[in-house]
Order: C-alpha cells, then structure tokens, then sequence
C-alpha cells in the first residue's frame, strides 16, 4: 500500500536512491527539476487559475472612465459639408450680382459709343410718351402701340365734327419712318382692326394721307420736339380727317356741338 501511495504521489524509490546518491549542487538541481515536476503533475493549470481567484486580496484598485461627451463624426463631416456648400454657393450668388452689374455697365458704354448718345436720348424721351423705336426693313420707325386698340370715332371735314354710332376703325399701332428728313408720302404708316381708316390708303395696314403734316420737318437734334411731333401725329389719326379721305365712312353719327374747339386745333 505504501508503494502505491508513494506511486500516486509522483515519488518513487528512484527518487529517494538518488537523493542518497550524493548532495551536490547538481543532484540538488534534479531535485528542484523534481519538485516542478510533482507540481505540476499534482496541480493542473485550471486548479491553480481557481485557486488563485479564491485567494483574498489585499489591495484592489479601481478606475472608473466617465465619458463627458461623444463626438459624432460622420453628422459632423455632414454638417461641415453643407456649411462649406452654403458659403460657396452664397460666394457664388455674390460674385455672379458683382459680374452681370459689370458687364451691364459694359454693354451700356458699348451701346452708347456704338449707338450714339443722340439716339439714346431719343430713346429715353419719346419712351415717356409710349412711343419706341423700331428698325424695320430699311428704316428707324417711332413706334406708338395702342394697347386696347383705340376706337376711332370722331370725323372732322372743317365744317362740322361727326360722331359715329359705331368706330370706323380700331387703331393698333403707328409708324413714323424718323429716317425721312421730313413728312412725305410713305412716311406715316397706319395698322388698324374693324375697317380700314379714312386716312389710311389700305384696310388693316398702309400709308397714311399726310394731309396738313406733309413737308414738317423731322429733328433729330432735338428729342423733345421730336416727340411733340410724334405726339400730334398720333392725335391726328385718332380721328377721321373727311376732307382729304380716301372715302367717307356711312355710318350714322351726331353733330357735336364744340366746333370751335376743333378749329382751334
């Protein structure tokens, strides 16, 4: 029984032969070589793991992190982003108001040099009253656009003023060609709606009779007696002048009674 018990143990009559052997440091080596082994065959790794867990602790120390903020990258990288996009854009916008105000101021010198600040004058003067200039075909036209078309229902033959029951005509637009050096026939031109106006040598769009106009000079030198000419033109074909028509309109009218007004005109 005891030779088993010793066997069980690890330690055998080998072991005590050659303890008896000698005492040297060597032998004293083997028998350290010895004990580890006895060790650790006796306690196994999972034992002595326990076993140290079960020991009392002198001293623990314990840290403790507290997170005071976290940081979110990616919603901050977004953020930066469309904060960068917004101040370009708005960068953009700015430099963009800065380089059309440019270039306007650009195409106006253009245009005055290459115009003429004469015309422009023109332009900005008979504007005033709704005239505008046109270049059709071969010539500079003032231009009156009658917007709603302006009924025509007065005629005037020197004697008398008739007024219609009914418009003779709807004036749309007039045509003064400014490039003529003064009024002649082909200088005046009439676009009318409903009938054809008794001064108009066409129905829808023609010349006009320049009756009393004829032979008045067209300044350009002076914008605003261009434009009191223009003016008087247009109150001329807004009525029937029946002494020089090219046909009397047959529609019943009333005589007005302001005659003298009229030929004060």
């Amino acid at each position: 029984m005891e030779g088993n018990s010793l066997n069980r143990t690890g330690l055998n009559q080998d072991f005590f032969k050659r303890l008896n052997e000698t005492g040297n440091n060597s032998n004293l080596k083997l028998l350290n070589d010895s004990l580890k082994n006895v060790i650790t065959k006796e306690v196994k790794m999972k034992e002595f793991n326990e076993r140290l867990l079960k020991t009392r602790q002198e001293k623990i120390i314990i840290r403790e992190v507290l997170l005071e903020s976290e940081v979110d990258l990616v919603n901050s990288l977004k953020q930066l982003k469309k904060v960068y996009q917004d101040e370009l854009k708005s960068m953009v916008e700015r430099v963009n108001d800065l380089y059309n105000s440019e270039l306007l101021k650009v195409q106006q010198l253009y245009k005055t040099e290459a115009i003429g600040s004469r015309l422009i004058d023109i332009v900005k003067t008979i504007s005033k009253k709704g005239w505008y200039l046109l270049m059709k075909d071969n010539s500079v036209n003032a231009y009156k656009f009658y917007s709603p078309p302006y009924e025509v229902v007065l005629g005037y033959d020197g004697k008398c003023v008739k007024e219609y029951d009914e418009p003779v005509c709807s004036l749309r637009s007039i045509y003064c060609n400014v490039l003529h050096p003064h009024i002649s026939s082909g200088t005046i031109q009439l676009s009318t709606e409903g009938g054809q106006h008794p001064n108009c040598s066409d129905k829808n769009f023609g010349v006009a009779c320049p009756g009393t106009l004829e032979n008045r000079d067209i300044t350009l030198d002076d914008s605003q007696k261009l434009l009191e000419l223009l003016n008087e033109i247009s109150a001329t074909y807004e009525i029937c002048h029946l002494n020089s028509a090219y046909y009397n309109p047959e529609i019943n009218f009333t005589l007005r009674k302001d005659l003298d007004q009229w030929k004060a005109a």
